[in-house]
Formats: structure tokens, sequence, C-alpha cells
């Protein structure tokens, strides 16, 4: 079991200063345009700064990276709506309006990044899983607010929880 108490070392250091000029390098090349496929690791390591080598060390793949840039991105996402309730302070439709709104601003500011895993998606199973995972995971969120909200009779039994949980994921 890892310490808590002590620093990290400087090889877990290096190890999260290279995947950070990696996620940063990927984002940038998106940013102008680059279609992630047509990115090859050499690519995006000369942009990173760093050794072709050097990102092997961290990543399996170009895959890889994508989906643990986009499970940041994700639980970003997530953070920001999980606070939500159907009804009392701070909750009801004007609070989700707000929710989406904020995520809606941030899925845009991070377009060609959602944009290269819709399109890794299509034939990548790995990716495909990753991102299926992610809507799970915010749909069983919902429908799991949805039911306690049922419980505590503040929402109609007329709304299938389930369903309006993979509505709004």
């Amino acid at each position: 079991m890892a310490s808590i108490t002590r620093p990290r070392s400087q090889q877990s250091q290096r190890r999260a200063g290279t995947e950070r000029v990696v996620f940063a390098a990927v984002q940038r090349l998106l940013d102008a345009g680059e279609c992630f496929t047509e990115l090859g690791v050499r690519r995006i390591a000369s942009e990173a700064g760093i050794a072709r080598s050097t990102f092997y060390l961290c990543f399996q793949d170009k895959t890889e990276v994508l989906i643990r840039l986009t499970a940041t991105m994700k639980d970003e996402l997530f953070s920001r709506g999980a606070a939500w309730r159907p009804t009392g302070p701070g909750g009801g439709p004007e609070a989700l309006a707000a929710v989406y709104a904020g995520r809606l601003a941030y899925c845009r500011e991070r377009a060609p990044l959602l944009a290269a895993v819709a399109e890794v998606a299509a034939y990548d199973p790995v990716v495909r899983e990753a991102r299926a995972q992610e809507i799970e995971r915010f749909a069983h969120h919902i429908a799991s607010l949805l039911e306690e909200e049922q419980r505590e009779g503040r929402l109609s039994a007329d709304v299938d929880p389930v369903t309006a949980g993979q509505v709004l994921a």
C-alpha cells in the first residue's frame, strides 16, 4: 500500500509530467485540426518534446492516450452535474438547465477531443466500450437520484428513473 505521507518518487513525478505534456500535445494537435487517426506516436512525441521511447514508458499506444485524456474530461463533466437534485435547494429544472449549459460550454471548448473520440469509437472497440461505460455511469447516477426522489415522494411515480437517466445521459 502506498504511503500518503511520503512524497511521490522522482520516477512517479517524471511519469506524471510526461503524461501531462503528452495530453497537452494531443489536445494542441487536435485543436489545430489534426485528425487523430492520422496522428502517429512519433508526431505526438515530437509535439510533446519527448522521445518516442519515453511515450511508450507511459502509454501502450495512442488509443490509451485518448481514453485517459477523455476519462479526465468525463470525470470533470460528471462532477459538474453530480450535486444536482431534482428537487430541493439548488435543484429543479432551472438548476438542471444551468448544469447542462455549463456542461455544453465545457464540451464546446473540447470539441476536437470529442470528435476524435467519436471518430475512433467507430472502429476501435476499446474506445467504444470506454465511451459506453462513461455514459452508463452517468445514466446510473441520474437514475439513482430519481429513485431517491421517488422514495421521498418528491417525484412522481410515473417517471421511469432508468429511462430518464439514459435520456439525460
